[in-house]
């Protein structure tokens, strides 16, 4: 179908004699075939550019956080909320990319990447797909305050023959923005967890104050029985045993860590370094490693 402004060209030229628009020479005629022209290259110029609404939101980290989340899942050969084979429900091949001429509108501010994953069989959650072609996806990144970070997602897929648009029903951005979200609270509760052990092992490792006097035991202890409460007193600072149901014995202390093995109920253990939630402990056959606070307690 041609263009409305072709059409009322046609109107026009159709209303005046053919005689008379030949008569006067070849100018009106090549005029308005000029004019057809430019607007049908107008139009077809407009295909294989997406201008849709995307998805905005906001994390609460700041900037630099933000951008290394983005900067992961950007190479994650996936892309999220989006497949063509119900077997897969993923759509893998993806890879990231410099630029993209699928998008229309340039951002005015923030820090952009782009995945893009090429010869596509009509994916999933966009409107009106078919043939094969290209999903490419936009992030903008840009700081909104000093803990918080706003990040706009675009996905569109472009056909290969026909180069046609189709924007996302807005499911792809939406999972990406999880996805990215997750990473980042993921890579904080890491953060958190190695600060409280560095915090843990300087308070273990801390060396007395200047003017702190250290009393020997030979002057807090003025008996054997002083003596035996004084070690007993000590044990129960410096060894701990598994609760009922075990303990899993950690090669770091955070939960994602990997698990260097099981440890029954009632298993004693050496506390070598105190965290706020993790003790790093060793075993009695000398292998070291942490476990969680909630999953030992004190000698009986």
């Amino acid at each position: 179908m041609l263009p409305t402004g072709v059409v009322f060209l046609s109107q026009e030229m159709s209303s005046q004699p053919t005689s008379r628009l030949w008569n006067s020479g070849p100018g009106p005629v090549f005029q308005c075939l000029s004019l057809a022209l430019t607007l049908l290259l107008s139009v077809s110029a407009s295909l294989g550019q997406a201008k849709g609404p995307g998805y905005v939101g906001t994390v609460e980290a700041p900037e630099a956080d933000v951008l290394s989340a983005v900067k992961s899942i950007v190479h994650e050969p996936v892309i999220y909320g989006t497949y063509s084979y119900e077997k897969d429900k993923q759509l893998k091949g993806a890879r990231p990319a410099d630029s993209s001429n699928a998008f229309a509108d340039p951002p005015e501010d923030g820090k952009v990447f782009f995945k893009i994953a090429e010869n596509v069989l009509a994916p999933r959650h966009f409107k009106e797909t078919a043939d094969m072609g290209t999903v490419a996806v936009r992030y903008v990144v840009q700081a909104t305050g000093a803990t918080t970070t706003s990040i706009r997602i675009d996905a569109v897929y472009v056909e290969k023959n026909r180069r046609r648009p189709h924007q996302s029903d807005g499911t792809v951005e939406e999972s990406e923005f999880k996805a990215i979200e997750d990473l980042v609270q993921k890579n904080q509760a890491q953060q958190d967890d190695s600060r409280r052990m560095d915090e843990g092992q300087a308070a273990v490792a801390r060396t007395p104050a200047a003017g702190e006097v250290i009393p020997p035991v030979a002057e807090s202890v003025s008996s054997n029985t002083g003596l035996e409460k004084r070690v007993s007193d000590l044990k129960h600072k410096v060894e701990i045993r598994t609760v009922a149901g075990g303990a899993a014995l950690k090669s770091a202390p955070f939960r994602t860590a990997a698990t260097l093995r099981p440890l029954p109920s009632d298993a004693e253990l050496l506390v070598v370094v105190v965290t706020k939630y993790w003790y790093g402990v060793e075993t009695t056959d000398g292998q070291r490693g942490w476990v969680h606070h909630s999953q030992v307690e004190p000698l009986p």
